[in-house]
This record gives structure tokens, sequence and C-alpha cells, in this order.
């Protein structure tokens, strides 16, 4: 009778031992999804990425001189871009930073060219999203998050082409994430490619080779 009173004891001992600990683990969930909820975006910010987005699809249309083009493959192509600004405006604000997108002059003219069916390259880059972070690794890892999601995506749609052949759109979904990533992905000026070379050149070197696994796969 003693050795099974002392073993429910020890075993309602064990149980509140772990109280505390789950009850933290449940706090830290709830804070993370309080942060995630608390994204925000403003009136400039949607007019913004409205701009940019009209301008973008204009460049998706184009590809066919303005002709009858499939709503996937426009789908795709501007999701290839809505997709990689949002990554860093979720993740910059999840990290407790301000951050909006903003359209750019010179940018938002690069693309309205691009949007010309006579001009035999395209460029996308009406804009970026501006962030407020000082702290160098979350900074870098909001610079790394916008190309990820294009390997994400681009090595998805690569993997369905095996599994729908016949799809063209499929094989567009993969090249155009596949160019997009390795765009921003070099090490000069304003793109992310410097801002994740400056933060971590290793991790810089893993994220290029991988773009280039798929630019390569993606096109041949």
């Amino acid at each position: 009778m003693n050795k099974y009173a002392e073993k429910r004891r020890l075993m309602m001992q064990g149980n509140h031992d772990d109280g505390p600990a789950a009850s933290s683990f449940s706090e830290s969930i709830g804070k993370s999804l309080l942060r995630a909820i608390k994204i925000k975006s403003s009136k400039t910010e949607l007019l913004h990425l409205l701009v940019a987005t009209l301008l973008v699809t204009g460049v998706g249309l184009s590809f066919n001189h303005y002709r009858y083009i499939s709503w996937q493959f426009l789908v795709i192509f501007v999701s290839a871009f809505l997709v990689h600004e949002l990554a860093h405006k979720f993740l910059a604000q999840y990290e407790g930073s301000w951050a909006e997108f903003r359209a750019q002059l010179y940018g938002l003219i690069i693309t309205a060219i691009s949007a010309l069916p006579i001009m035999p390259f395209k460029f996308i880059a009406p804009g970026a999203v501006m962030v407020g972070l000082s702290d160098r690794n979350k900074f870098g890892r909001v610079a790394l998050v916008g190309p990820l999601t294009n390997l994400v995506m681009g090595f998805s749609f690569l993997i369905s082409t095996y599994f729908y052949p016949y799809h063209s759109y499929l094989y567009a979904g993969a090249s155009f994430n596949a160019w997009i990533a390795m765009f921003n992905l070099l090490p000069f000026g304003v793109l992310d490619g410097q801002k994740i070379f400056d933060w971590n050149k290793i991790v810089w070197g893993c994220a290029m080779a991988t773009t280039m696994v798929l630019f390569i796969t993606a096109y041949i």
C-alpha cells in the first residue's frame, strides 16, 4: 500500500513539474501567433503594390503581345514577384520592424519599358520592401526569405512537371522563379544578394548554388 501511494505521489509530482514547461511552450506559441496577426499594411503601401502588380501583369501579357494568354501562366508570373515581396514584409514585421512595399520611380520605368512587346529582355523591379531593422541577423534573414520563397515555388513547379508533363505553365513557373531568385541573389547594389552576402557568405553561397541547380534544371 505504501509503495502504491509513493508511486502515485511521484506520478502526480511529475505531472505537476511538466505543467510550467507545457505552459511556457503554449505561451511561446501564443505570442508567435499574436505577432503574426499584428502584421499591418497602409493605404499607401496597398496603392504602391497595386501599381507595381499591374505593371508586372503587363510584362506577363507582353510575352504574347497582349493577345490571349492562359490565366495559369499569368497567375504564376505575377505570384513570383508578389510572394517574394510579401515574404520580406511579413518576416520583417514578424521580427518587430516596420516594413512596407514602396514603388520606386526608376524601377517603375524599367518595368513599364519591359511591358512593351518589342522588348526582347524583361526586367521586373518596380519597387522594394523598406524595413527598419538594425539587428544584422534579422536583416539578413529578411533579405534571404524573398529569394527563398522563389526557390520553394520554383522547385514545387519543377516537381509538378513530372506528374503533369503536358502543362506548359508549370515549366514557366519553375523558370520564372529560378530567374527571379538568381537575379535577386546577385551581390550588387540594393539587391537581396548584396545584403545576404554581407550578412553570411556561406548562406549566400548555398542559396546561389541551389538557385543555379533550379535554373539549369528548369531550362534543360
